[in-house]
């Protein structure tokens, strides 16, 4: 099939704008990282301006990078940047679309029902997640067959839930801050998380990168959405985003150490190095500690 010279050129428009786009959005985020060593270095006017330049590079600036440009307002005590991006805050927080946002609402409480208070759901399912994620000998006991039973239907219920978020994201594109607000974007990224059949990120791979390409999605929630997904295990990390859970560090090689950072970089997470930081605590889903392999500095 040959193609009409008009649709080729509108093609190849369009390939050129988002090509651009993702160009912006890279500059965006080292530039962002440039304002950020600026004001750790006591800079703060130089900081403001930057921040400030790299606002204009994005079609949408996300709260995070107002908030930062706020605190070195008040460092100033600047009144009219303060009330700029005090109301710019708050207006951005509400999200554009209400209708939206009560969707999405009502998905994440049924993710969360399974999830917060003492139950016996909660209880039945997290056993046989721990026995599968130790590899032990009780998959035999009746205990874990009951269990499991319960985890298969809470991981069909996340499943139905990401599902109906990518209705969505299909009528409305990624729905993220701009549309739902900052704790909306919140509550889709979680379900995003939960998403354990989407192994190896079948299908959440080119739905993010093309969020992420559009500044839709910061590069650190992208990365840790992706970590999450890879083939369901805990050390084939590609940017090292989620969790570790282990008694001692993951021992990493200088090119290892390396490839995260270029993998960090090539989304915009620009920094000098990495470090091993360990949690105790909060991740008893499995149990344990558990570490994080952290920039020394984020954007």
């Amino acid at each position: 099939m040959i193609l009409h010279p008009k649709i080729v050129v509108i093609f190849l428009l369009l390939s050129c704008s988002v090509q651009l786009k993702s160009q912006n959005i890279n500059e965006f985020y080292f530039e962002a990282n440039t304002a950020r060593k600026l004001a750790r270095d006591g800079k703060t006017d130089s900081a403001i301006t930057t921040y400030e330049n790299a606002f204009k590079k994005v079609d949408y600036v996300h709260i995070t990078y107002l908030q930062r440009v706020l605190e070195l307002a008040k460092l100033n005590k600047d009144d009219a940047r303060i009330n700029k991006y005090t109301q710019q805050i708050k207006k951005q927080a509400e999200g554009t679309s209400p209708q939206l946002k009560a969707i999405v609402d009502s998905l994440i409480k049924v993710d969360q029902k399974m999830r917060t208070g003492v139950s016996s759901l909660i209880s039945n399912s997290r056993y046989a997640a721990k026995c599968d994620y130790q590899q032990n000998g009780k998959k035999k006991s009746k205990r874990y067959k009951k269990s499991k039973i319960v985890l298969e239907k809470w991981v069909k219920t996340d499943s139905l839930n990401t599902h109906y978020l990518l209705t969505l994201f299909k009528k409305h594109g990624f729905i993220g801050e701009e549309l739902l607000g900052s704790w909306g974007l919140v509550n889709v990224s979680s379900i995003l998380l939960h998403f354990d059949t989407d192994t190896d990120n079948a299908i959440l791979g080119p739905i993010l990168e093309k969020a992420r390409k559009e500044g839709k999605i910061e590069p650190q929630e992208f990365a840790c959405i992706l970590d999450r997904h890879l083939g369901g295990e805990y050390t084939i990390q590609k940017y090292w985003f989620w969790p570790y859970i282990g008694k001692g560090k993951l021992q990493f090689s200088e090119a290892e150490l390396s490839q995260i950072i270029k993998s960090r970089e090539s989304i915009g997470i620009y920094d000098v190095g990495l470090r091993q930081v360990k949690y105790s605590g909060i991740w008893s889903f499995i149990g344990g500690d558990y570490w994080l392999i952290q920039n020394y500095y984020t954007n």
